[in-house]
C-alpha cells in the first residue's frame, strides 16, 4: 500500500490580548462551547500518556457528530497539539497544532493541521482542503473576539456549566 500524502494548512491571526490570556482560552477545553460556535459540547474523557482525552460534538463542516481528540499541552511554549482518535471519512488521519507567539502588546496564534485523505482522493482533498480553510478562520476570529473582548475573565472565575446533555446538544 502507498503512503498517503500529509496536507497542511496554516492559519494566523494577530490578537491584541496578552498571549497568557490567549492560550488559556485555548488550552481551557470546558468553555469551548461558550467560544467556538461549532462546538457544542465537551466531555473529559481520560488521560492517556500524559495527554488529555476529550470528546466533542459539534460541526465539521456541513456535518454534524462527536469525536475524541488527544491533546498534549505546552504551557511552557504556550502550545497545544492535538489528534483525533478515529477520523471520520474521507479523512484516514487528522491532527496539528495551536501556538501562541508574543508579539508586541500582544500575539500571533497560529492553527496548524495536517490530514490525510482516503485513496489520496484528489475531489475529497479540495473539499477538505476548503472545510479546513473555514474552519481555521472561524476558529481563530472567534478567538481573538472572546480574548480581546475580555469574556475569559469571567469565565476562569466560574465553575464550567454543562449545556445539557448529549440528546440535547445533537438535536439542536
Amino acid at each position: 500500500m502507498a503512503q498517503l500524502r500529509i496536507r497542511t494548512a496554516r492559519h494566523t491571526i494577530r490578537v491584541a490580548a496578552p498571549p497568557q490570556r490567549i492560550y488559556q482560552l485555548i488550552a481551557n477545553v470546558d468553555h469551548w462551547p461558550r467560544m467556538f460556535d461549532s462546538i457544542l459540547s465537551v466531555e473529559h474523557v481520560g488521560w492517556t500518556g500524559g495527554a488529555d482525552r476529550i470528546r466533542f460534538w459539534g460541526t465539521f463542516g456541513d456535518r454534524r457528530g462527536s469525536w475524541v481528540s488527544v491533546r498534549e499541552l505546552n504551557p511552557k511554549r504556550l502550545g497545544l497539539r492535538f489528534r483525533q482518535e478515529r477520523a471520520a471519512y474521507p479523512f484516514v488521519s487528522l491532527g496539528g497544532l495551536w501556538l501562541v507567539a508574543p508579539k508586541g502588546a500582544g500575539a500571533v496564534v497560529v492553527l496548524d493541521h495536517y490530514f490525510t485523505v482516503a485513496d489520496d482522493d484528489p475531489v475529497a482533498a479540495r473539499r477538505l482542503d476548503d472545510v479546513i480553510d473555514r474552519r481555521g478562520t472561524g476558529l481563530l476570529d472567534e478567538l481573538r473576539r472572546a480574548a480581546e473582548n475580555g469574556e475569559d475573565d469571567t469565565w476562569f472565575a466560574v465553575p464550567a456549566v454543562s449545556r445539557g446533555g448529549v440528546e440535547d446538544v445533537i438535536s439542536r
